[in-house]
């Protein structure tokens, strides 16, 4: 089940979005597999809190036979959208469009309160020139300020430790003129996520691979998708269409979660849009990793992965198979990747306390492996992670894999 059909804006009336949520919920039959898998629930055995708690909770609410209150839109933005759950049904709910549908369909029929309104703003804010060096000003200012503060005790505040020391401008296309094999999505965390993308522009050209980067890109949409304000994902979307329709034959992001996005959400599919990857599966599939002539690492590496790779996207083994290619590499499976680190988009910001919880958990497995580096392909799981590691004082560094490959690649120097 779509998300929602960009092309057709009457898709994103209310009466659209509970037809489809309708569907949806009937195909659910209450069987209670999805319920171990489920984060929140394993947290709180609250029904209302396991997804076919919520599935009953939006068909009741789009059939108009349960009030939409604060109380049940509560339940519902406490999901994590992990999808843990749509991995285990054996009914093949597609629980991920269905909660997306379902948040839609709450903001166009449930008064929005304040703080709502304001992440609405701020979402639509992603793509202004400038936005993402703004807010990173704003987060180092959060973080110090003193611990006992409000606002230090907040997500944003906690999420500092694992910024980077400064943000770098954001890549552009070199515009050589050359037709190129492959184009390289940067979206609105380019900034932060400097480091990975030079090392996949530096591994894909060393695979001999010609790259674009696209200027006209924006954010893939799925904060704004997650959030449920459908007009503001459709305009990023289409956007991207337009920014990368003739650009190569394929396009790679080296956050999962904007490949996730991007490949099952996307308002065109097969409209001349590249085929979407995740880059490391790219790598594995489409290149000659024996080309890399890479130096031995002699480290032992803790791997996680992030949701959006392991259940929306199902290509975690590709991060395993492009990192083995490192001789005297050790790797190991983080333990416990099968829950989500709590990142979860901008969750860790709104519910900091259960954010923090799953990531401490994840911090405690990786010193506990003995690993002398974690790493992660999806940029907010990076940064939930370092900042949960920085709490409990551990020195264990949290990169991106490709960066790590890179590292490998001669000349033997931080390419990043």
């Amino acid at each position: 089940m779509p998300l929602f059909d960009c092309s057709n804006p009457g898709d994103g009336a209310p009466s659209a979005l509970a037809a489809a949520i309708h569907d949806a919920s009937d195909r659910c039959v209450a069987c209670g597999l999805c319920l171990p898998h489920c984060p929140t629930y394993r947290d709180s055995l609250n029904e209302n809190e396991s997804p076919r708690g919520r599935i009953s909770l939006l068909a009741a609410a789009a059939r108009g036979t349960l009030p939409v209150t604060s109380a049940l839109s509560t339940h519902i933005d406490h999901c994590l959208g992990c999808l843990a759950c749509e991995k285990v049904c054996p009914s093949h709910v597609p629980y991920g469009a269905l909660l997306r549908n379902g948040r839609a369909w709450l903001n166009q029929n449930h008064p929005g309160t304040w703080r709502r309104r304001l992440y609405r703003s701020l979402i639509r804010g992603v793509d202004v020139p400038g936005a993402m060096a703004m807010a990173y000003g704003v987060a180092r200012l959060i973080g110090s300020l003193p611990p006992g503060s409000r606002a230090a005790r907040t997500g944003l505040g906690s999420a500092v430790h694992g910024l980077p020391a400064r943000p770098r401008p954001a890549l552009a296309d070199p515009g050589d003129g050359r037709a190129a094999d492959v184009a390289l999505f940067r979206g609105c965390t380019a900034d932060l996520d400097r480091p990975a993308l030079n090392a996949a522009i530096r591994i894909l050209r060393a695979a001999g691979q010609r790259v674009s980067i696209p200027r006209a890109q924006g954010c893939c949409g799925a904060l704004a998708a997650h959030a449920g304000f459908a007009d503001i994902a459709c305009r990023q979307r289409l956007r991207n269409n337009e920014a990368f329709e003739a650009a190569a034959p394929a396009l790679v992001s080296v956050a999962s979660g904007c490949a996730a996005e991007l490949r099952h959400d996307h308002p065109r599919p097969g409209a001349g849009f590249p085929a979407v990857y995740d880059v490391h599966r790219y790598l594995v599939e489409k290149t000659d990793l024996a080309r890399l002539a890479l130096a031995p690492l002699p480290r032992t590496l803790a791997v996680h992965d992030p949701c959006s790779l392991r259940n929306a996207l199902g290509g975690e083994r590709f991060v395993y198979e492009v990192l083995a290619r490192i001789p005297e590499i050790r790797l190991v499976e983080l333990p416990g990747n099968a829950v989500c680190c709590g990142a979860a988009g901008d969750y860790f910001l709104r519910e900091p306390a259960r954010a923090q919880a799953l990531a401490r958990s994840k911090a405690d497995a990786a010193r506990e492996a003995g690993a002398d580096m974690v790493v992660s392909a999806n940029i907010g799981c990076a940064l939930h992670l370092s900042a949960a590691l920085a709490r409990q004082g551990s020195p264990i560094p949290v990169h991106h894999p490709l960066w790590v490959v890179a590292r490998q690649l001669p000349p033997a120097r931080d390419p990043c």
